[in-house]
Parts: C-alpha cells; sequence; structure tokens
C-alpha cells in the first residue's frame, strides 16, 4: 500500500506576475485546512490510481490539540498506519516487520489537503469554486485550483458544505485527465471516538521493528554543502534536515521545497555503489529523478510532473 510509505517519508500554462483567486475558493481553502485539524471523523474512502484501487478506513480524533490516526487497508494485504501523538507506525504483518518514524506536523495524508502559503498560492495556480455536488450522501462544493505552468499539477477538490471537510481529491495533468483520486464512499463527521478505537489490529510485540536510528536534526541552509543553481519558479527551499533511514545506519541530507501547495523531496546519500540508474521512475502521481554527483546518490521525489523532479534534481550542485 503506497499510502503507508507516504505516512513515513514523511508524508498551467504561463508564469503571470499578478496572482488571482476569488474570495470564496481562499475562505473554502481556509475550511478544509481548519477542518482537517479540528473534527473528529470515521469514514471509508477509495484511492484510486492508473494502477490500483485501495478501499481503505480512517479513524482520525483531536486529542490536546493533536490529530491522533488510524489508517488500514480494507483489501490487499492487512496494513495499518497508526499516528500517535508522537510517532507514525506502520504495521505489515504479512510480512512480520513494523517501521516507525517521529512525526514533524499534523498533516495527514487525506483528508489533510494543507495549504502551507495562502497568500502565495494565486502565483501559482488559478482558483475558482464551482458547482455543488453530491459526495458520501453530503453536500459538497467544489474547488479548482489549475496550475500556471508544466511545473505543477491541479487539483480538484470537493469539500463538505456543512464542515468544510475534505470529501474528494482529484489530481490533474495539463491535459486535465485524472492522475489519482481519493473520495469517501461513507464518513461520520463529529463523532466521539473512543481511544480503543485507535488500536491497531496486530500487536507491536509480534513485528519486529525497524525505527529512526536518531531523531532527525534541522540543519541551517548555510550549514549545508549543497545548494540549487536554480529552480522552477514559484517552488522555494522551505528546510533541510540529516535524518537517518528505519533499516540501516546511514544517514542522509533531506531538502524539502515546496511552493505553498506542492511538496518535493531531495535526499542525498553518500554511496560507492548507486543503487539507482540514472533517469526518471514513476509510482502512480508520485515522479522520482535519480542521479549521481561523484560519490552522491540524488533522488528527488514529489507528486509533480516528471519535468519539475528532473529540472530540481539537474540543478542541485556541491559548493566548492
Amino acid at each position: 500500500m503506497k499510502l503507508a510509505g507516504r505516512f513515513l517519508l514523511l508524508g498551467g500554462i504561463l508564469w503571470i506576475t499578478h496572482g488571482w483567486a476569488d474570495d470564496d475558493s481562499i475562505a473554502l481553502l481556509k475550511r478544509m485546512n481548519h477542518a482537517a485539524s479540528s473534527l473528529n471523523f470515521d469514514g471509508v474512502f477509495l484511492h484510486v490510481d492508473d494502477q490500483h484501487l485501495d478501499t481503505l478506513r480512517v479513524i482520525h480524533k483531536i486529542q490536546n490539540g493533536k490529530v491522533l490516526e488510524r489508517l488500514y487497508a480494507l483489501n490487499g494485504n492487512p496494513r495499518e498506519v497508526i499516528r500517535d501523538a508522537e510517532r507514525v507506525w506502520c504495521f505489515m504483518p504479512e510480512r512480520m516487520m513494523g517501521l516507525a518514524g517521529l512525526r514533524s506536523t499534523n498533516q495527514t495524508c487525506f483528508p489533510g489537503f494543507m495549504v502551507k502559503n495562502l497568500d502565495g498560492l494565486a502565483s501559482n495556480y488559478i482558483l475558482t469554486t464551482g458547482n455543488v455536488d453530491r459526495i458520501a450522501d453530503r453536500t459538497a462544493i467544489r474547488l479548482k485550483i489549475l496550475p500556471r505552468d508544466a511545473y505543477r499539477y491541479g487539483y480538484e477538490l470537493w469539500a463538505d458544505q456543512e464542515t468544510g471537510l475534505l470529501l474528494k481529491s482529484v489530481l490533474i495533468d495539463q491535459a486535465s485527465n485524472a492522475i489519482e483520486q481519493y473520495m469517501y464512499a461513507f464518513i461520520n463527521i463529529g463523532i466521539d471516538i473512543p481511544d480503543s478505537d485507535l488500536l491497531p489490529m496486530t500487536s507491536k510485540e509480534e513485528l519486529e521493528w525497524f525505527n529512526d536510528k536518531k531523531p532527525p536534526k534541522m540543519m541551517a541552509v548555510a550549514d549545508s554543502p549543497w545548494y540549487f543553481d536554480s529552480l522552477p519558479d514559484g517552488y522555494n527551499l522551505i528546510n533541510i534536515m540529516q535524518r537517518s533511514m528505519p533499516m540501516d545506519d546511514k544517514r542522509l541530507e533531506h531538502m524539502v521545497l515546496s511552493d505553498g501547495l506542492a511538496g518535493i523531496s531531495v535526499f542525498i546519500e553518500k554511496t560507492e555503489n548507486p543503487a539507482y540508474e540514472n533517469g526518471i521512475e514513476q509510482m502512480g502521481a508520485v515522479n522520482a529523478y535519480t542521479r549521481t554527483i561523484d560519490e552522491w546518490q540524488v533522488t528527488v521525489i514529489g507528486e509533480v510532473p516528471a519535468v519539475a523532479v528532473k529540472l530540481i534534481g539537474e540543478a542541485l550542485a556541491l559548493k566548492h
């Protein structure tokens, strides 16, 4: 289930100088952001891309200002992800193993359509509200977010009219083709959720666990030996950290870039034998670009077009 991996990692046409977004669109995005971080809910949703159809249940509880969550597959292998107050736990009982990582934010994969920079969003996207529709037997308002250039995808979103909670999300390419979809089939919002509903089906003691050897360490940009000689319009370097991988002792540098909506990760590790050949790899909506720079292997990954990850990967350079 690709969704589990993302929790641990983690998680247009022309540039113009004057952005545009109507007030209704911005207000709806603010409601969506607030709903995902303030409401309890329990639902079943579908995740569809060109290769897979997964049915998952999500139980989402707010406790002491933190998002606690349980996400598990209803088809295929019985994997599940638990987000407690401190960590993210990925259970893979068919492999008798689990992965655990420190959580860094309250953001959730779905429905957590979090916008980091509402003020700057209209510089990179065109936002418009649309028709009212019906999703999971609830009235929903449609919002379109279309890219202004080829370096990001677009979105069609449907937010619950009553609460603002995101009920459906469609990722679309430049030709308006659907790349990936999330949609609730059933949901209860604003309910009491007992702590027992957040417990995993598989006991932690039954699995072999691979954990972060050390917590991520934030770095100042000036302290990194790496820099970008150029970036696609709208993308900025958000942070840099040193981190370890759960299943080995290697330390790597993790750079995070964003345009306020789309996020891209750049992983840099020293290696004598690169694990991947240089080039682009697509995994559903995710594109990854790998290259080597001297003894370093660089992987750029994100839910963005291939041209974006390649341009960012090629722009990375070592300081002299």
